[in-house]
């Protein structure tokens, strides 16, 4: 990738392709190599994901500096992973990966696979391209 505006139209390109109902982001770039994405997307069945990342640019490729991807469904937090470093004693320190009150060790995921972990615990999806809000600063 050559910059931080591309890295955007690839993310804007999954979660387009994922579903979802309605989709909130905000774009921020810091120059051309570094920015923040933040928003969630609304699935059919009322529940949501929730997005954080912070993203470099280095060597053509996207590096997530921080990421939160936390799903919620009927107002409870289902998962989220994340890289928080808060969990030490984890092999795959500082990602990680919180089930209920459980964390467990985690790589960490792209948005695709992400995605494809939600829409696999949807119920009743009906895909269509989203309604969008996308804030690029």
């Amino acid at each position: 990738m050559r910059d931080i505006y591309q890295y955007f139209d690839w993310f804007d390109r999954h979660v387009e392709d994922c579903g979802a109902e309605s989709v909130e982001f905000d774009f921020t770039a810091r120059g051309s190599t570094r920015g923040a994405i933040r928003g969630v997307i609304y699935f059919y069945d009322g529940s949501r994901l929730e997005i954080t990342e912070r993203i470099r640019i280095e060597n053509r490729r996207p590096v997530k500096k921080r990421y939160v991807y936390q799903y919620v469904s009927e107002g409870e937090a289902v998962f989220r992973y994340d890289n928080a470093p808060h969990h030490p004693d984890l092999p795959s320190y500082p990602h990680h990966k919180h089930v209920g009150l459980q964390r467990i060790a985690a790589v960490e995921p792209s948005l695709k696979q992400v995605l494809e972990e939600v829409v696999g615990l949807l119920k009743d999806v009906t895909p269509t391209k989203p309604k969008r809000r996308r804030t690029t600063k």
